[in-house]
């Protein structure tokens, strides 16, 4: 888990950097769909046209998938405070 100074507070800017990772899973989501409802063969075709597009599309569902774990860190962190204030 994710561990805070200021007894647990996240400030306003890793707040505005954490929303910026959610939108990024997000971006990252959608970029898996489209690779999970293609084909080989159509995977293949982008490739020819774009040599890039299997590296950059790589390159950006995996940062899309460190933005998620951040997020999903930073919410178990949350449910876990509130357990502990709520007894």
């Amino acid at each position: 888990m994710m561990q805070y100074t200021k007894a647990g507070v996240i400030t306003e800017q890793e707040a505005r950097q954490l929303e910026q990772s959610l939108q990024d899973a997000r971006s990252g989501r959608l970029g898996a769909f489209t690779v999970m409802m293609q084909t080989d063969s159509d995977i293949q075709e982008e490739i020819k046209h774009d040599p890039l597009y299997a590296s950059d599309s790589l390159a950006e569902l995996r940062e899309a998938l460190e933005a998620h774990r951040r997020v999903t860190d930073l919410m178990e962190t949350a449910v876990s405070r509130l357990e502990r204030m709520r007894g």
